[in-house]
């Protein structure tokens, strides 16, 4: 019996060994995404049909950007016809404020369709795979995967599209509304300081603007004595006008560019 015993343990181990040497038929792929529909991406992930607890996570994208490189997606060393993957994408939530956001949150989950899961074929890949899942996010939700060690703008990148994503001229023109605003509200702020620090500025207003250069800047005191040194006033008055100036010309050359895209 001893003997017998010995011989199954034996032959266990050895078909584990077996076992554990036997090469794998998939490969772990990294994931990544780009955005060319420029809606932006909140979330994706990558999802094996015929093992639905498989998947990768993908990152988070801004419009017409790219994500980082995540881990990981399995796809047969050697490509196969009939070969899909499932994309599940959460998409940005639409609206101008967080009110108008909450309301498509909730009408997007009384539809079921928070996320949304397409069926994506994967074009013939060389063998054996390596690389990157490149998941490529298109306008009207239409979604292209490549698998490559070559990034999307190498010449020589299999996909249908090459390149990366080009921000369209609207998207760009309100970024420069967005820039612009932001510029006229700290002019706004500069003009209406200085106009303070001109007027006997109170002791409050001076003692405030002390304490933060001295929480931030506080190098930039080191020649004054205290906030009701005469010369530190005279520094506000210079630093809002530089501001002032400052604002001026980036208004200006926001402008500029915005009319060179219309």
């Amino acid at each position: 019996m001893k003997l017998l015993g010995n011989l199954v343990l034996s032959l266990g181990i050895l078909f584990s060994l077996s076992a554990c040497g036997q090469e794998s038929d998939t490969v772990e792929l990294n994931i990544t995404g780009a955005d060319y529909a420029g809606t932006g991406i909140r979330a994706f992930r990558v999802k094996n049909p015929d093992v639905p607890d498989a998947y990768g996570d993908g990152g988070s994208m801004a419009p017409y950007g790219g994500g980082g490189i995540r881990c990981c997606y399995q796809v047969p060393k050697q490509w196969h016809e009939g070969l899909t993957a499932e994309i599940e994408v959460y998409y940005p939530l639409k609206g101008k404020n967080g009110d108008e956001m909450v309301e498509d949150l909730k009408k997007r989950e009384a539809a079921g369709n928070v996320t949304e899961t397409f069926k994506v074929p994967v074009p013939k890949y060389r063998a054996p795979a390596e690389g990157t899942l490149w998941v490529q996010f298109m306008p009207d939700k239409e979604i292209k995967v490549v698998v490559s060690d070559l990034s999307p703008d190498h010449e020589d990148f299999p996909g249908d599209v090459k390149g990366w994503p080009v921000p369209s001229d609207e998207y760009r023109i309100n970024l420069i509304d967005r820039d612009i605003g932001l510029a006229e509200s700290d002019l706004k702020f500069s003009i209406s300081r200085l106009k303070e620090w001109k007027n006997e500025p109170t002791e409050k207003a001076l003692k405030s603007s002390w304490d933060a250069y001295k929480k931030h800047f506080e190098e930039e005191l080191k020649s004054f004595n205290g906030y009701k040194d005469s010369r530190f006033l005279s520094y506000l008055i210079r630093e809002s006008e530089i501001n002032i100036a400052n604002a001026k010309e980036e208004i200006r050359k926001l402008k500029s560019y915005k009319e060179s895209l219309e």
